[in-house]
């Protein structure tokens, strides 16, 4: 009998394997792609591993693993050495040529090599992240893995397949939409933590630990990003890392936190007062929820982010000034973005589709910059606008 090595994790069906690798397989095809190499690339919380991870269900806690992804043929996985074959074959059923590198044997040469045996030698290869990226557009794929591709294998020709891949997972099939409902669920419970242990004298570690233990708990993953800012007068950005210093009365925290369920990331932004909110918060914080319903009412199939965008900066007036910050939801590093304002012209004119997912939280703040505040929950596009997965009460928190 064969030894159970994992049990109850989440996992998607067989049936939406196929409708993903014929999605892909449909864009290659338009783009004359004879396979996709996805390197390995655990940075920004795992995100850059996104593609490897939905093509074929292995991933989670910044395993490395690349993905030769053929247009015919059998899909291989190539996986690190420290983990069993074994394990990833019980945590999903997609896959079963997984193909762990050995001692000196990388993640490139074991693609060339599946690449040969797919006859691709003179092939169109489409590799990811080598441009274009939702947060890093130079690229996230090192120098070394496309130089050691293109000397072994020279008569290929190699392109940049990153938009193809954001294009693919940018619309949720119901599965996905599932997954995120329950990494909500979970990224909620970790505000009600936050407000449970934030009290003056509490050391912001403490808070922003057990926040992330109940996501772990809970059946969450890491790592997962909880941009985490505390201090008064308010500091000037995220910090990223809680430090050691003792909450204070007259506190305003700012918490950025994600869970992850089987990979899949649901956002809630929520700030919160160790004391009565100033008036100019509770201001702020009026305005930036007028901002909230402008962008539901604007996420419906067919309108372009740069237009969502240019809906919240006309809301600016000569007391605050209103930008958007919106980006999608998914596995990681989800396109379409915008941060004050989309990067490019492809992020501007990227157009909306319903069951898309984006985390929406526009920016308010004073004009001299010293004041701000957002909110935002994971939303999916529906025909008649946006519809929030979480269930908590959008509020300005006050601990008192």
């Amino acid at each position: 009998m064969k030894q159970e090595l994992v049990e109850d994790v989440p996992k998607f069906s067989v049936q939406e394997r196929d409708s993903r690798w014929s999605k892909v397989r449909n864009l290659m095809a338009e783009a004359h792609l004879d396979a996709i190499f996805v390197p390995p690339n655990t940075g920004l919380w795992d995100h850059f591993q996104a593609n490897v991870r939905y093509l074929t269900g292995i991933g989670g806690n910044c395993s490395q693993a690349a993905c030769v992804f053929p247009l015919t043929g059998e899909v291989t996985a190539i996986t690190s050495p420290d983990v069993h074959r074994d394990f990833w074959l019980q945590r999903q059923d997609w896959v079963t040529d997984i193909r762990p590198i050995d001692t000196g044997w990388g993640y490139t040469q074991m693609s060339i090599d599946r690449l040969r045996e797919l006859g691709l030698d003179r092939g169109r290869i489409g590799v990811t992240g080598l441009a274009g990226n939702t947060r890093f557009p130079e690229g996230v794929t090192s120098a070394g893995i496309l130089d050691g591709l293109i000397r072994a294998l020279p008569a290929a020709e190699i392109f940049d397949a990153n938009l193809l891949m954001e294009q693919a997972r940018f619309v949720k099939s119901k599965e996905e939409l599932a997954f995120l409902r329950k990494a909500e669920e979970l990224v909620e419970a970790s505000v009600d933590v936050l407000l449970r242990e934030a009290h003056p004298g509490v050391p912001e570690n403490v808070v922003y630990a057990r926040m992330l233990a109940d996501m772990v708990e809970r059946g969450g993953e890491v790592p997962t990003m909880i941009l985490w800012s505390a201090g008064w007068p308010q500091p000037p950005s995220a910090q990223y890392m809680p430090s050691l210093r003792p909450l204070q009365s007259g506190d305003i925290i700012s918490v950025e936190a994600e869970a992850r369920w089987a990979g899949y990331i649901a956002q809630n932004t929520q700030p919160v007062f160790l004391g009565r909110a100033p008036d100019i918060y509770k201001k702020l914080f009026h305005r930036q929820q007028e901002a909230i319903e402008c962008c539901y009412e604007a996420l419906r199939p067919g309108a372009t982010v740069g237009q969502i965008s240019n809906i919240i900066a006309a809301m600016s007036d000569e007391r605050f000034r209103c930008s958007l910050i919106m980006h999608g939801r998914g596995l990681g590093d989800d396109a379409p973005i915008s941060i004050y304002k989309p990067r490019d012209a492809t992020m501007r004119d990227w157009r909306i589709e319903a069951n898309a997912t984006f985390i929406v939280k526009p920016m308010i703040q004073t004009n001299d910059g010293n004041k701000r505040l957002y909110w935002g929950d994971t939303v999916v596009v529906g025909e008649h606008g946006a519809e929030r997965l979480g269930q908590r009460a959008a509020e300005l928190i006050e601990i008192l």
